[in-house]
């Protein structure tokens, strides 16, 4: 998103304009896929989409897959009962914006496996596509009778510890009916849907990528930690709605707030934004943002001191202002990323102040890999490149376009992450500007304004790099 003051004396009389694009880099500003789910999402006995009212069969069962609502994750049926999603077992069929799919009612009698994707599956508790891999899995049952079968992370938990989800109840102190169900329809009447809804969402982020690997007690253990959590704040009057417990490189409990765009952008809302482009980030350094009213932003530009104002409206995850849209492909509190319809850039915004910079631990890259991406032009056109790096205690291993260096040794010094590359070249002396589990944003200590950032999952660094060259084509 470029607040360009030249755009800004041309097309709102020195107010705000934003520019930006939509998720597919069309010209148009679209709804996100979720919205509109492709023809994989519907009935795998007729291959056509779900209308949303399908004619009632008794030989058919939806399953529906709830942290929020999953939409485009994928559904495997565990034949085999070996806990993981062989390839024979993978159906075509995905789940809709309302984390539903329908299955045959004899694949219902096996345990089924629901597997969401960073970079494609959508949480209807958030903007965005997801930053993480990891699956959830419900026991097999002889009785479905009922239509509908629930696969949440509290089937998960149950299914992973062999015992039910009754048991499970007990051991967590929870309602049974709330988590056996809907627990997001049942907020509007449940009072405890909402307890059990962020515990959900939160212990989500503690999953590893499989079901094998997942370590059953100590989930549960983790549960029991942060309904403790939740407690306090119910407690203190919060509203839960819009919280997520989630554990730093450290494991100590930090709580953030999650955001659709709507709210994100809700009237008295503020964050900050910078262009991961050089050239322009040279040009326009960092802004504050503010939402003085209901669709109505401020912005302040840091190295100018100018305030300008613009209107803008949300559509999906898209913010739009003068017919032109940025499109969100990735949100949280502290790191998300839009992508500008026609300027070659990626925008980050953050809730956070972005002058200063954020604590970093050996932890946070030790013993990891982590793909980093960042703009090699120094043009307005973008050149964004992608490297692999696997950190060990104390080398790094970079590796790009298939090339690999020699181990470089690597370290936290003082504040930043600093890589000895052999004399003559470049070390690397990074602060990190901003982070979430799955995102840090990094500046170049030794040239100003240079950012990029490393990235947990491949499949996202993939994605980003991808949207983020496509914009500027």
């Amino acid at each position: 998103m470029q607040f360009k003051l030249s755009l800004v004396a041309a097309s709102l009389l020195a107010t705000l304009t934003l520019t930006g694009c939509n998720d597919d880099s069309s010209s148009t500003t679209t709804t996100p896929d979720v919205e509109n789910p492709s023809p994989e999402t519907g009935n795998p006995d007729t291959g056509k989409p779900d209308t949303g009212n399908p004619t009632p069969d008794n030989n058919v069962i939806t399953i529906k897959a709830i942290d929020g609502y999953l939409a485009s994750a994928e559904i495997c049926i565990d034949r085999n009962n070996n806990n993981a999603c062989d390839k024979d077992e993978k159906l075509t069929v995905k789940t809709d914006k309302n984390g539903e799919a329908k299955i045959s009612k004899e694949d219902a009698k096996f345990n089924i496996i629901v597997s969401a994707k960073a970079s494609v599956t959508s949480d209807s508790d958030k903007s965005g596509k997801l930053g993480n891999d990891f699956q959830y899995i419900v026991s097999a049952s002889n009785n479905i009778e009922n239509k509908t079968i629930s696969v949440t992370p509290f089937t998960t938990m149950a299914h992973t510890k062999d015992i039910t989800l009754e048991a499970l109840a007990s051991e967590l102190d929870l309602p049974l009916n709330t988590i056996a169900g809907d627990y997001v329809a049942q907020k509007e009447s449940d009072d405890n849907a909402q307890k059990v809804h962020a515990i959900a969402r939160s212990i989500t982020t503690t999953l590893p990528t499989t079901i094998a690997s997942i370590d059953a007690d100590k989930l549960v253990k983790t549960t029991t930690d942060i309904s403790k959590i939740l407690d306090e704040k119910i407690n203190n009057k919060e509203n839960l709605n819009n919280i997520n417990i989630e554990f730093d490189e450290k494991g100590q409990a930090v709580s953030k707030e999650i955001y659709t765009t709507a709210s994100y952008f809700a009237a008295g809302e503020e964050m900050w934004a910078v262009s991961l482009n050089k050239a322009f980030a040279t040009q326009e350094g960092i802004d504050h943002a503010k939402v003085i009213s209901a669709n109505t932003l401020e912005m302040t530009r840091y190295n100018t001191g100018k305030t300008t104002t613009g209107e803008f409206t949300i559509n999906g995850d898209a913010i739009v202002s003068d017919g032109e849209a940025d499109t969100f492909i990735y949100m949280t509190h502290d790191v998300s990323l839009a992508v500008p319809q026609n300027d070659g850039d990626l925008i980050l915004w953050s809730k956070k102040d972005l002058r200063n910079k954020e604590a970093v631990y050996a932890e946070t890259f030790a013993n990891k890999t982590l793909f980093y991406i960042s703009d090699d032009s120094t043009s307005d056109n973008p050149d964004p490149m992608m490297a692999k790096m696997t950190f060990t205690n104390n080398t790094v291993i970079i590796t790009e376009e298939g090339e690999s260096m020699e181990p470089l040794s690597w370290k936290i010094n003082g504040e930043n992450l600093f890589i000895d590359f052999p004399e003559g070249d470049k070390d690397m002396n990074f602060k990190i500007m901003a982070k979430d589990r799955n995102l840090l944003i990094t500046e170049d200590s030794t040239v100003k304004n240079m950012f990029g950032m490393f990235v947990a999952n491949e499949a996202l660094a993939k994605d980003l790099l991808t949207k983020w060259k496509a914009s500027s084509n």
